[in-house]
């Protein structure tokens, strides 16, 4: 791979913005703090053409969600006690994977291949079969015998979209509709306990794949000891995955194994979690609290722990979803109708990404608080908050912009490099267990 730019603003005034500053300073200020971010950062189109959104994606996105999310990273690193060992920029973060796969969306497949967008009775949904067994559940989904992507597009053509959703969150499917929600009132939600400093924080990671992975992972570089933990028999998919991107969500973190289902164990992870200053977890809402775990008797048994939950669609769904298609259900697809009259997906997995940053931010904001919070994010609403308003006129908006990218000729912001041991599956358990 041949040497690419660092991910600094531009050198030209005319190019550098207030996007970034803007939206660090508003996240700021939802968390209770003073909004100080001052900095000029790449326009938005070049902040997408510069990650490598541009490449991904195939058509220009018409609103500042790159510049957004290097607006996320700048208020974490307010925030953080060593921000010099932070990225250097958030936007960087959401075409990692892409760049080091040399993946690309594949008309309506997202870049993954895992996804496609699909034409109902009365619009689209967006279906993703990224786990091996999914294939299984497609004949209950669609109440017939579908082999192929042919057979599942013929049959869902006859079906309406509310009613492929609803029967997807019932058998466990990730399925979202193209719909264009409304932006929600505030990205996060927590839950008050009693607060008490934490200077040297441990955290215990149960979440895996991608956005819990990425925040525990900037976390430890901002000062915290991460310990992640997975299941022998079901491990993080992402082990499976490209080796070069698991080692950047995860190196320098200790690694421990745990059936949930063998009681011996389970007692083991609940030792474990409470010897934990912070708890990220990614779970389906009821998943735990069927094994006896709360995250509000956690937060309340001692003064100033954090547990951090992310959801697809929250804790009142008990819906599973994954990065694209949960960008589908934010709107990413009908923007790009309105824009390009093709809708697609954007990015790779893109609210995963999004997530990771915004979740490392509320974390690392209420651990400088005192901690005693239980805090929610819904990944849909928390990508929903970082594409902003909608400009009315996105088609022209998104020509305005390829024009400028297209005289860019700037690389490609530089690539991070992995820190730290990457560990194998429970090589910690005798420390921790």
């Amino acid at each position: 791979m041949k040497p690419e730019k660092s991910c600094a603003a531009s050198s030209e005034t005319a190019l550098q913005t207030e996007h970034a500053a803007q939206y660090a300073n508003g996240l700021l200020t939802d968390l209770g703090f003073s909004p100080n971010v001052e900095t000029l950062a790449d326009h938005p189109a070049l902040s997408y053409r510069r990650s490598g959104l541009l490449k991904t994606t195939g058509l220009m996105l018409p609103f500042p969600l790159a510049s957004h999310i290097d607006g996320a990273l700048m208020a974490l690193k307010t925030l953080a006690s060593t921000a010099e060992k932070l990225p250097n920029c958030g936007s960087l973060l959401l075409g990692e994977r892409a760049r080091l796969r040399e993946t690309v969306r594949d008309g309506r497949f997202c870049a993954g291949g895992y996804g496609r967008l699909i034409e109902t009775k009365d619009g689209l949904i967006a279906l993703n079969l990224v786990r091996e067994d999914d294939w299984d559940l497609i004949p209950a989904w669609l109440e017939d015998y579908a082999q192929n992507w042919d057979d599942i597009e013929r049959f869902s053509a006859e079906k309406d979209a509310d009613y492929l959703v609803e029967r997807a969150a019932e058998i466990g499917l990730a399925v979202a509709k193209d719909e264009m929600p409304p932006k929600p009132e505030s990205w996060f939600s927590i839950q008050s306990f009693t607060q008490a400093k934490c200077s040297n924080p441990l955290i215990v990671d149960l979440s895996g794949l991608w956005a819990g992975p990425l925040a525990s992972s900037l976390l430890s570089l901002a000062g915290a000891r991460v310990i992640k933990v997975e299941s022998p028999t079901r491990p993080d998919g992402m082990r499976g995955g490209h080796q070069g991107f698991y080692s950047l969500l995860n190196a320098g973190k200790d690694c421990v194994a745990l059936n949930f289902r063998d009681a011996d164990d389970l007692e083991k992870l609940k030792g474990l979690l409470e010897k934990a200053d912070i708890v990220i977890e990614a779970s389906r809402p009821r998943a735990l609290r069927q094994l006896g775990i709360r995250a509000e008797d956690f937060v309340a048994r001692q003064p100033g722990k954090i547990w951090a939950r992310l959801t697809a669609y929250g804790q009142a769904e008990n819906r599973i979803g994954f990065g694209d298609d949960i960008g589908i259900s934010a709107g990413l697809a009908s923007i790009m109708g309105q824009a390009h009259g093709e809708p697609c997906f954007v990015g790779d997995a893109i609210a995963d990404p999004v997530n990771g940053v915004h979740l490392a931010l509320a974390i690392q904001a209420y651990l400088k608080k005192g901690g005693g919070v239980v805090i929610d994010l819904t990944m849909r609403d928390v990508l929903r908050c970082a594409m902003g308003d909608i400009p009315q006129d996105c088609a022209a908006i998104a020509r305005e912009w390829q024009d400028l990218v297209d005289q860019d000729n700037m690389p490609l912001y530089q690539m991070r490099e992995p820190g730290g041991e990457v560990k194998l599956l429970g090589a910690d358990n005798e420390v921790w267990v």
